[in-house]
């Protein structure tokens, strides 16, 4: 039975650029006619910037001949995503320009970091570049690509171009103020509410993680010559799952316990407003910015509050004014004496 041709494969690589249409078909056993009729028809959108840099790509005769030549790796140039709204014309900073051989990228890395800079969204960047893989799959080989100190190392330096491509206007800084006021805090730190130990346990139970904790656990109480603990309630304790609604000992409503999220991953208005980190004697606290102050700044741009200035007598009564007629040389003297 002849097998089923992959287009849905043939269209993520044609999107991504990374292959010829001749190189596509050879890759999924298909003619090149066959992949061109496809592409027209359902009206395959190909990445403009990867197909440019492939395209200018050329390699010599000669080149051909020595299987020795190292091709160099083309420089893929990363457009600015900044909403030009927030940019100034005229801008002289030049436009960040991707090398790979500078970061020692290979070429899945190069697109991958070219792909990232579009919307920060890792595993769709991971799949545009042609990476393998659905769900969690995808999610998880998009993370440890991210997390390569060479890839991280190349998107930082191509964002920290974008900003400085960057010029203050009101707008921005107001839109700044407007994503502190707004941010959601719960993409920071959060309370949940989870199972305790009884819930998923044989009978409900105590639940133990593993043999190791239960095993730690009596040893401690024979030592303190206490009443060893027992494992009927089996092991396998997940913290991280709901409670059981039918739990007897916390009647389903769980323990709550705080969670932090990972920090590198906070984007957008979450990130602006998260500031820091601070351990003490009580654990570990993050730092926010203060969202009543940013909102009031807000206001304060948009002119809903006015500073109102009142003077007054003693004890809130009109201020006293006193007035006396005098000539001009009289007038002159008091002002000499008033002035010292």
């Amino acid at each position: 039975m002849a097998k089923d041709t992959d287009w849905r494969g043939i269209e993520r690589d044609y999107r991504s650029g990374a292959l010829s249409i001749r190189e596509l078909a050879k890759k999924y056993g298909v003619s090149d006619t066959a992949v061109r009729k496809r592409a027209k028809a359902e009206e395959w959108p190909k990445h403009e910037q990867v197909r440019n840099n492939v395209g200018s790509q050329t390699i010599s005769a000669n080149q051909n001949k020595n299987p020795r030549t190292k091709h160099r790796k083309p420089a893929i140039h990363v457009e600015s995503e900044i909403d030009p709204e927030y940019l100034v014309d005229g801008s002289d900073e030049p436009e960040f320009t991707l090398n790979p051989e500078e970061y020692g990228l290979n070429d899945m890395q190069a697109r991958f970091v070219s792909e990232y800079l579009i919307d920060l969204n890792s595993t769709a960047a991971y799949k545009r570049s042609g990476g393998k893989g659905e769900g969690n799959t995808a999610y998880v080989n998009a993370s440890r690509m991210y997390r390569n100190a060479k890839v991280s190392r190349a998107i930082r330096d191509a964002l920290d171009a974008r900003e400085r491509r960057t010029r203050i206007t009101q707008d921005a800084v107001l839109k700044w103020w407007w994503d502190i006021a707004t941010a959601d805090a719960s993409q920071i730190t959060e309370l949940r509410r989870l199972c305790c130990r009884h819930c998923w346990g044989f009978g409900y139970q105590y639940q133990w993680r593993d043999a190791v904790e239960f095993e730690e656990a009596r040893l401690k109480a024979v030592e303190s010559k206490k009443r060893e603990p027992l494992d009927v309630g089996g092991y396998g304790f997940d913290a991280t799952l709901d409670p059981n609604p039918d739990c007897p000992r916390c009647n389903g409503e769980g323990v709550g316990r705080t969670h932090f999220h990972d920090t590198r991953d906070l984007r957008g208005a979450a990130r602006r407003l998260f500031s820091g980190v601070k351990e003490g004697k009580f654990g570990i606290e993050a730092i926010t910015r203060n969202q009543d102050e940013a909102l009031k700044m807000v206001a304060q741009h948009l002119g809903m509050l006015r500073n109102k200035t009142e003077i007054s007598g003693p004890d809130g009564g009109p201020v006293k004014t006193e007035t006396v007629n005098m000539t001009p040389d009289e007038a002159a003297e008091a002002y000499r004496k008033l002035m010292g």
